[in-house]
């Protein structure tokens, strides 16, 4: 499983975001932006072992992925339940 990003100049800057996580991290340089997005969701999921691989696109597109294809959608199910605002019973109540 990968998740897509883009990477951007912004002044002084490379942004990288990656929307279905709605995370965003930043770097010098374009490869320390993408460096800085490994580390980020590694330590968004603190698990020991837990690596990801950035798969650098064209035209400022990225992909971001792992191994552990489990421990990744744990974390991309983790973000939107804390981006939603929704407690674990509230969702399991609308999923009925």
């Amino acid at each position: 499983m990968r998740f897509s990003g883009k990477v951007y100049k912004d002044g002084k800057f490379w942004l990288a975001e990656i929307p279905i996580l709605d995370a965003l991290t930043q770097g010098h340089t374009r490869k320390e932006a993408f460096e800085m997005v490994a580390d980020m969701l590694e330590t968004m999921v603190n698990k020991e072992g837990f690596q990801i691989q950035v798969f650098k696109g064209s035209h400022g597109e990225f992909e971001v992925g792992s191994r552990d294809s489990r421990t990744l959608i744990s974390l991309l199910l983790q973000r939107k339940l804390e981006l939603s605002g929704l407690s674990l019973s509230q969702v399991a109540e609308r999923l009925g």
